[in-house]
């Protein structure tokens, strides 16, 4: 066939391509008794004049951040802080509008660096915080604020690289856990990553600070490396190999049902490692840490709704947190709970077994604060359009209300995003922060959103440090002249 003919054969498919289009009603048509869907024009004029398509979200998400220039310049700095607090979509929403909620964490966090202890921030999600996502950017903003490093705690066997290190494990070894591939355990001693390695010989982990652009400088400066485990034999050994330092021993004299923690203080900062296990142990995970400040560790549990708490064994997470020095633990699940989701019944079901998770994490760790970040905006085809899922809305109001109503901070991820809709800029912005799958973030909507959680948590400090310069009189009587 000719140049000529083929050019005028394409151009005559995409002719009719736009009648149809053109004439296509929003319903669909039939043709031959099959019913048809095709995105009309009446729905593209509609989109044109959709109010998300013309929002700018770079300045939208410059809102939402804290801006240290206007704290600086302010010349009503309350008045600065409580309309942040009361308006901005990035706020924080606390239980009883309590804002000095994280008055005792903050406290602990500002010290640790001097006082050489770590305060461990645990951060559960789903698939949206694989490879270190999100909890990464937390990490660096916190550590850059609060002092310390290293990449916090890691499973032994880690399914999903991060980007923050490598690892490896090889010997002896089995890998049980709550959610997603691996061994289902006999009994409920899963540890506070929900899962465990159990050496039943000799095994090895290794670890290797990266160098990629994602990961920053303070994640390679590892100078404590802890073993958190559990259910060791009498003569547990365990030998740690860091770079060019001398080799250290640990031998675990007596069997123990109960957790212990090992831990081994360098001489100065490695990026590499290798501890060998010689015996049998439930390995719950391996600390890669600094001496003293603040860490976040990532514990991703893909396909998870945020019920896996109430299976793990009360003596193990109260043991857990208590030596790992746990003071916050960040949830954040929703996005595999929406598409189960059909009715306003099943978002009650969701609220009941969230608040169990709730109780059970108040009563196992009382001191520590529990802050829940909410799902994302997702999007689905309907009728040729991408719209928000139904009743994501709804579910995201219900959990920000069943939070607070349960003792349980919040952040408002759906809201930072813009709300209803925002998923497709998020989409079509350049570069891309939500994949095409309308769902999960990309590196940079991971970032943007791990940096705006930090901004928000570190604008509460920010309140909190103020708050230390006056008095108490003076900001209730602010309050009252607010109302």
């Amino acid at each position: 066939m000719k140049p000529p003919k083929i050019l005028l054969f394409i151009l005559s498919v995409f002719v009719l391509l736009f009648a149809v289009w053109y004439s296509m009603p929003s319903e669909g048509g039939r043709v031959g008794g099959i019913k048809l869907k095709f995105p009309s024009y009446e729905s593209y004029l509609q989109d044109l004049h959709d109010p998300m398509r013309n929002i700018n979200l770079d300045s939208l998400m410059e809102v939402t951040r804290r801006n240290q220039e206007v704290l600086a310049e302010s010349q009503d700095t309350l008045s600065y802080f409580f309309d942040y607090i009361t308006g901005n979509p990035n706020r924080i929403h606390f239980p009883d509008s309590n804002y000095t909620y994280f008055d005792s964490l903050f406290h602990e966090i500002e010290i640790a660096d001097t006082t050489g202890n770590i305060v461990r921030i645990m951060h559960y999600g789903d698939s949206q915080l694989e490879m270190d996502r999100i909890s990464a950017i937390l990490r660096e903003r916190l550590q850059e604020r609060f002092g310390g490093s290293g990449t916090g705690m890691l499973p032994m066997i880690q399914k999903v690289p991060t980007v923050s290190i490598a690892q490896s494990a090889s010997g002896d070894l089995a890998r049980f856990a709550i959610v997603g591939d691996g061994h289902r355990a006999a009994h409920r001693r899963y540890g506070p990553m929900a899962q465990y390695s159990y050496v039943s010989g000799a095994a090895a982990f290794s670890f290797a600070a990266t160098k990629n652009s994602y990961s920053q400088k303070k994640v390679r400066e590892i100078s404590k490396v802890s073993v958190l485990l559990g259910n060791n034999s009498k003569g547990f050994l365990m030998t740690l190999k860091c770079d060019s330092y001398p080799l250290l021993k640990t031998v675990l004299d007596t069997a123990s049902a109960d957790v212990s923690m090992v831990s081994w203080t360098l001489p100065g900062n490695a990026e590499r490692g290798t501890i060998s296990f010689v015996g049998n142990a439930e390995i719950y995970g391996v600390m890669l840490d600094g001496q003293g400040g603040v860490t976040v560790d990532n514990v991703a549990l893909r396909g998870s709704a945020g019920n896996v708490f109430t299976k793990i064994d009360q003596p193990i997470f109260i043991e857990s947190f208590r030596k790992m020095g746990t003071r916050l633990i960040i949830l954040e699940f929703g996005t595999n709970a929406m598409p189960g989701i059909s009715s306003r019944s099943g978002i009650s079901q969701y609220m009941g077994t969230i608040t169990e998770q709730f109780d059970y994490l108040h009563e196992v760790a009382p001191d520590v604060k529990l802050l829940f970040v909410g799902p994302s905006d997702m999007g689905k085809s309907r009728d040729g359009k991408i719209t928000s899922w139904p009743l994501l809305n709804e579910l995201n109001d219900s959990l920000r209300v069943n939070c607070l109503r349960h003792g349980v901070a919040y952040w408002d991820t759906f809201d930072v995003m813009g709300g209803t809709g925002s998923v497709s800029t998020w989409v079509n912005h350049s570069p891309a922060f939500v994949g095409p799958d309308f769902i999960h973030f990309t590196t940079k909507g991971a970032n943007e959103i791990g940096g705006s959680l930090a901004d928000a948590i570190l604008f509460y400090y920010d309140f909190y440090r103020f708050r230390q310069e006056i008095s108490s009189e003076v900001i209730n009587e602010y309050i009252e002249s607010r109302r």
